[in-house]
């Protein structure tokens, strides 16, 4: 029962409209991206930030990152309310905490939305119910009691929120993804087993005759298994392991005696960024170093 809810009742104001238009436009994909880039969500606090990140994570994760938000909260019952209430969260104008007694007298109105009709009579008694009224009324804001403090009702309508008929769904560039399953265990092996053959030789006191051939050929197909690297970055990858791999090239060369295997270079450089996963990685490498 909401009586015993360790939160006090609360009276917000929010922008209902734009939550629901957000669910008819954004995908959970689009939406993550937003989020981590600093477009969308300073009014959480980083709690209620990462909790939002893993829900849509966890919708991106499960083939639900493409399709609008509307279709991921039909789908996923359990997530989805608590994504709204996140949404919701962000566009909140105003917070006005309520008396038992006054909340329990909104109770009876039977929904947790309310019009400012159900407000009237507490606002002449209460200043910043009135203030909370005030905003709403002039901005068209929606007014809701919460007994948790993301606890906003859910659209009732999400059958209708269709997106508008020229609307186009558009798919997000591919985004980094850690390896997980079967493929970090392999990207995982590989790694091991091309730093064995560079640190066994190492402890007997040798340094490898070819540290650039077969070790360095497992640690750099570790690393495009791991990233789901396309075929253009592994041809990519294959032409950067042969430039120190050919027959004619000396650690301690100068730079003119590389200028034969610099086309191949450049080929395998340009290869590599064309593969979108590549540049995904690379993107989630500059966020991590600017955090």
């Amino acid at each position: 029962m909401a009586a015993h809810s360790p939160n006090p009742p609360l009276l917000v104001a929010y922008d209902r409209a734009r939550a629901c238009d957000l669910l008819r436009s954004s995908t959970a994909h689009g939406l993550r991206d937003a989020l981590r880039g600093g477009r969308f969500g300073d009014a959480l606090s980083p709690a209620d930030r990462a909790e939002l990140d893993e829900l849509l994570t966890a919708w991106v994760q499960r083939a639900l990152g493409s399709v609008f938000l509307r279709d991921a909260l039909l789908v996923d019952g359990q997530r989805g309310p608590r994504a709204f209430g996140l949404i919701c969260a962000c566009m909140t104008r105003a917070y006005a905490p309520l008396p038992t007694n006054l909340a329990d007298t909104l109770r009876t109105c039977g929904s947790a939305d309310l019009s400012l009709g159900d407000l009237s009579g507490m606002a002449l008694r209460d200043p910043a119910l009135a203030r909370l009224a005030d905003l709403a009324g002039r901005e068209g804001l929606s007014v809701a009691l919460l007994d948790q403090p993301v606890g906003y009702p859910p659209p009732a309508d999400l059958d209708s929120l269709l997106p508008a008929p020229l609307a186009r769904q558009t798919f997000p560039a591919d985004a980094f993804e850690p390896p997980v399953g079967v493929r970090r265990s392999l990207a995982v092996a590989l790694v091991v087993a091309g730093m064995t053959l560079l640190i066994v030789p190492m402890l007997g006191g040798s340094i490898p005759e070819h540290p650039a051939g077969l070790p360095l050929a497992l640690i750099t197909l570790a690393l495009m298994v791991g990233i789901r690297a396309r075929w253009l970055g592994f041809v990519g990858a294959l032409c950067m392991w042969l430039v120190p791999n050919l027959p004619g090239f000396r650690h301690s060369s100068g730079l003119i005696e590389l200028l034969p295997s610099l086309p191949l270079l450049i080929v395998g450089m340009a290869l590599l960024i064309l593969d979108r996963r590549v540049r995904a990685l690379w993107v989630w490498v500059r966020q991590q170093v600017g955090r």
